[in-house]
């Protein structure tokens, strides 16, 4: 089971698609940390340190992967890969991810995406440091040219490159709404809710079965969330997601 623990809503970062520089810009208290931590149950489960900010900001960061590690659990994390200290990385996590959307730098700074030659610069001392195959690359779908990232990831042998689709959810979209083509009708399953694919903890310490819910302010529970959608009502918190729709 996949885990995954929002640290940090601060962010070096403007990228416009992101729903966390709406958000109060704040750190997870230790206290919640530690309660999230406690939550998790023992086995070979993977705990990713991330939500909608750089989560190397935490002042307490590798604080957090040692406490990950010392329960017996897989740390790793999503970077933007602007503050890397490449050695500490591949020393202290199994594997971890950087977001790359384009490699022209006029491009990656006008969507908020800032200092491409010193991210690049970063990653290739993280691959030498830790080797590609531990590396995931990220990628956000915004209806750009994906064909040179794709041969970057290739080039660099880099062990995953995951390319996302823009979300469609309202919490999201507000911020690119010119980008959005909705189509389909709600089936009212997911899979989220079908099965326990993966916890995600916000950065108060509230679960969800997804990381997809940004605006909590109708969100009760996990249970109703799928109460709702068994009685085939969308819960207002899950409106536009593409995971239940078709």
């Amino acid at each position: 089971m996949f885990f995954q623990v929002e640290v940090t809503t601060h962010c070096t970062f403007t990228c416009f698609y992101c729903a966390g520089r709406e958000m109060p810009q704040r750190h997870m208290g230790w206290p919640v940390f530690e309660m999230v931590l406690g939550r998790i149950p023992p086995g070979p489960h993977s705990v990713s340190l991330q939500g909608e900010g750089e989560p190397t900001l935490h002042p307490r960061f590798w604080e957090m992967v040692s406490r990950v590690r010392e329960r017996g659990l897989a740390p790793t994390t999503i970077t933007n890969g602007y503050e890397l200290d490449a050695g500490r990385v591949a020393a202290e996590l199994p594997t971890v991810a950087v977001s790359i959307d384009t490699l022209d730098e006029a491009e990656a700074t006008r969507i908020g995406r800032l200092k491409l030659p010193r991210v690049l610069a970063n990653l290739d001392a993280l691959s030498a440091a830790m080797g590609p195959e531990r590396i995931r690359i990220m990628t956000v779908d915004y209806g750009q040219d994906l064909d040179p990232v794709r041969r970057f990831v290739e080039a660099g042998r880099f062990g995953q490159h995951i390319v996302q689709p823009l979300q469609g959810k309202d919490d999201y979209a507000r911020r690119y709404p010119d980008r959005v083509t909705r189509g389909g009708a709600y089936h009212y399953r997911c899979r989220f809710l079908l099965a326990p694919v993966m916890r995600y903890y916000d950065i108060d310490g509230r679960e969800m079965p997804c990381c997809y819910i940004k605006d909590t302010s109708s969100f009760r529970s996990i249970d109703a969330l799928a109460a709702d959608l068994g009685r085939g009502v969308v819960p207002p918190a899950c409106a536009g997601c593409r995971e239940i729709m078709h």
